[in-house]
């Protein structure tokens, strides 16, 4: 199921370009695109279109901002409803351990828990729940949070495109 769900993905994006790009990671961001993995669909698209660098860095851009905003969704449905409106959509399984691991992350840590657990599978964007239910601020939260995405967006493309590229 998951390679059909890539397959599809793949398709939309090269079909419609960066528009695409970032609306899938939009929905990523905003966990419903959790299961379309990071590692596979983002180096992928910049092989598949045969970026050359400034295409690549653009990839990068378009997809840490819908990241980002995605993340923001859930920052403001947070702050809005709580956690009950999060954990009560069918779309969105989030497991009660993985929230507390968050919150202890951002009251512990702040900004850089922000900053950190945008690395960590399975916390990755997490810590916008708490966040949002605390109303950190929400400046300070977009800094830490598109920090830590272009470097993470970054080095996964550098690395697999780099590896694609000396291997062929």
């Amino acid at each position: 199921m998951l390679d059909s769900l890539v397959d599809a993905v793949f398709a939309f994006l090269l079909y419609a370009g960066p528009p695409a790009l970032f609306v899938v990671f939009v929905l990523k961001g905003a966990f419903v695109g959790k299961p379309i993995p990071t590692t596979v669909i983002l180096p992928g698209y910049v092989l598949a279109i045969s970026a050359n660098r400034v295409e690549t860095a653009g990839v990068i851009l378009v997809s840490t901002i819908g990241y980002v905003l995605g993340q923001l969704l859930i920052y403001y449905l947070a702050r809005r409803e709580g956690l009950s409106a999060i954990q009560s959509s069918p779309r969105i399984h989030i497991p009660s351990e993985r929230i507390n691991q968050s919150e202890q992350w951002l009251e512990q840590y702040g900004g850089i828990g922000v900053f950190v657990t945008n690395f960590v599978p399975y916390l990755r964007g997490l810590i916008f729940v708490p966040a949002g239910i605390a109303r950190y601020p929400v400046v300070p939260l977009v800094f830490w949070a598109f920090t830590s995405t272009v470097i993470y967006h970054t080095v996964i493309v550098a690395l697999a495109v780099g590896a694609v590229r000396t291997i062929f």
